[in-house]
């Protein structure tokens, strides 16, 4: 090759690398002025709150208002407090005669009805029918009497659900159902599923109790806090602190929603054992890991009303979840699956 050929080749490769080094620079540039992007608004009952990570802020932000909107479309769908969503239709007909449902809904009827089944009623969607009558703000509960005439309502197998026509009927005339257990799960799991799809490998997720995270926080694991159910003046209001990556955590806890009877001195809160309609009360708080909220959310509930023993029992011989149970005495128990946390 002569020397005017060589020096061409060199030039046209000293160019290629220098647009390769231009290229490599503007990426990191990119990469390095992107930045966590973060909302909370106050939806279904609850605050809900994302913080992502993109190469790109404005798809991150794109992706944040989409888990947003879905969730509201969620609340309208799913809320018993809603009187045009779809649950409240099912309400009000389902005793008459079936209803046809959306594939949404039917699904997580079936996915409530699996944990009824597996828990032999721990977990139970009727329990709305005298859950409803609980209002914790105004410190209200139904009487006894009250309690007594609809308790019979409270059975999952009244919830007739047709999964090939896809209709739902009940087969006692007071039965109404809440799906506050599994919803919020589902509903963080939906999120997951948009930020994924958005190119989001990095975020969390919280509805309340219900959360998801993606990936870890960008070289180091989240930091997930389990709360002190009986914070005392002075203390921290975290109890527990696990790291974490891509999981499901969903928390149920006395401490949510409840007041304190004026009579009794007792602690009232929403969730109630379906075998007597009141609160359950052998612990204060049950977090459950696994890979989708959709499933430890109720998950969660259940172990709840189970109380330590049967609850781990219950957490320990069902594949692909762990649990932490504070009682009621303050002590942690935790399922085999599980290193115990350093505690603050």
């Amino acid at each position: 090759m002569s020397l005017s050929g060589c020096i061409s080749a060199f030039g046209a490769m000293f160019w290629r690398l220098a647009r390769c080094i231009i290229l490599c620079i503007s990426i990191v540039s990119v990469a390095a002025q992107a930045a966590w992007q973060s909302d909370t608004q106050n939806i279904m009952g609850t605050q809900v709150s994302v913080t992502a990570w993109h190469e790109s802020d404005v798809n991150a932000n794109e992706a944040i208002a989409a888990v947003m909107a879905e969730m509201r479309r969620i609340d309208q769908s799913l809320s018993p407090y809603i009187e045009s969503s779809e649950l409240s239709r099912v309400n009000r007909l389902a005793v008459a005669a079936p209803v046809k449902v959306s594939r949404e809904l039917a699904f997580l009827v079936d996915k409530s009805l699996y944990y009824s089944g597996v828990s032999k009623g721990a977990f139970d969607i009727t329990f709305g029918s005298v859950g409803r009558y609980y209002d914790y703000r105004e410190g209200r509960q139904p009487s006894a009497a009250q309690r007594e005439k609809l308790l019979a309502a409270i059975d999952y197998r009244h919830v007739q659900l047709d999964r090939k026509k896809r209709t739902l009927f009940f087969q006692h005339p007071h039965v109404y159902i809440d799906l506050g257990g599994i919803a919020k799960g589902y509903a963080v799991d939906r999120a997951a599923d948009i930020l994924l799809a958005a190119g989001v490998r990095h975020a969390t997720v919280s509805a309340g109790g219900d959360s998801r995270v993606l990936g870890d926080k960008r070289g180091r694991p989240w930091l997930i806090g389990i709360k002190n159910p009986r914070q005392a003046p002075g203390e921290t209001d975290t109890l527990i602190r696990m790291p974490l990556s891509d999981v499901a955590v969903s928390t149920s806890g006395d401490y949510e929603r409840f007041f304190i009877d004026k009579d009794s001195g007792e602690r009232v809160h929403h969730i109630l054992n379906p075998a007597t309609g009141t609160s359950a009360g052998d612990v204060v708080s049950v977090t459950i890991l696994g890979e989708r909220g959709v499933d430890t959310d109720p998950l969660s509930t259940t172990v709840f009303v189970l109380g330590v023993k049967a609850g781990l029992a219950l957490v320990n011989r069902t594949a692909g979840f762990d649990c932490v149970i504070i009682d009621r005495f303050g002590k942690a128990h935790y399922s085999d699956g599980l290193i115990e946390p350093s505690v603050n």
